[in-house]
């Protein structure tokens, strides 16, 4: 990871079952970027808010994407607040976070974590937002860091737009041939590495140069 290159523009994509590490990873991965906002679909989710937080993102209702002038770093972590419950605070949250993915286009050089992707994208019916940064933001120096459970039901473009996949092991057979055959690259080997990976390890996927390679879980000594 020391050699890995990651240039403002280019897309990435983690997929895994809960608990396979894909949060813990994007973390390592956000440190690289100077602008970042985290988007938050819960009100309160300790397991994602509290690791972030600590690592100095600022928990905000709002989102104002033109970063201070004097500010070399900027990390935000957008839990837009809504008093309503069931569709109407879903469509509230979607408003909110359709603006800020609007106004993250027109200003460019801003990383996005969407932690959920498919949720966004499909219950708060963002996937236009997200499939014009996927594909236009590039030219403005917009990233995003998509993170997914499963591989079916999200966007196409999580996986055709992004250089960088991350892929956590899984034991379905379907979900492994589904993201196999989406990385565009040997199907064989990915599927079979899916299937076989030890806990917390993934396949790393390089779209643009059909790089592939295996993390591998270093024990402490002693």
């Amino acid at each position: 990871m020391r050699d890995w290159r990651w240039d403002q523009g280019e897309h990435v994509t983690t997929i895994g079952p809960t608990g396979s590490g894909k949060t813990v990873l994007n973390r390592q991965l956000l440190r690289r970027r100077d602008f970042v906002v985290v988007l938050g679909v819960k009100k309160r989710d300790p397991e994602l808010y509290g690791p972030f937080e600590r690592e100095g993102y600022e928990l905000s209702r709002t989102f104002n994407a033109e970063p201070p002038p004097d500010e070399d770093q900027v990390k935000i972590l957008f839990v837009p607040q809504t008093e309503k419950h069931g569709k109407e605070g879903r469509d509230a949250r979607a408003r909110r976070f359709r603006q800020a993915l609007n106004d993250i286009y027109d200003v460019g050089s801003w990383t996005v974590y969407a932690d959920d992707i498919q949720y966004m994208a499909d219950q708060l019916r963002l996937a236009p937002e997200f499939e014009e940064l996927w594909i236009l933001g590039r030219s403005e120096g917009v990233s995003v860091v998509a993170s997914s459970q499963e591989p079916v039901d999200i966007p196409l473009q999580a996986y055709g737009m992004a250089t960088h996949l991350f892929l956590f092991r899984n034991n379905d057979l379907r979900r492994a041939q589904r993201m196999a055959e989406l990385t565009g690259v040997n199907r064989e080997i990915v599927q079979t590495t899916i299937l076989q990976l030890p806990s917390h390890e993934f396949l790393y996927v390089n779209t643009r140069t059909s790089t592939m390679l295996r993390s591998k879980v270093l024990q402490p000594r002693g």
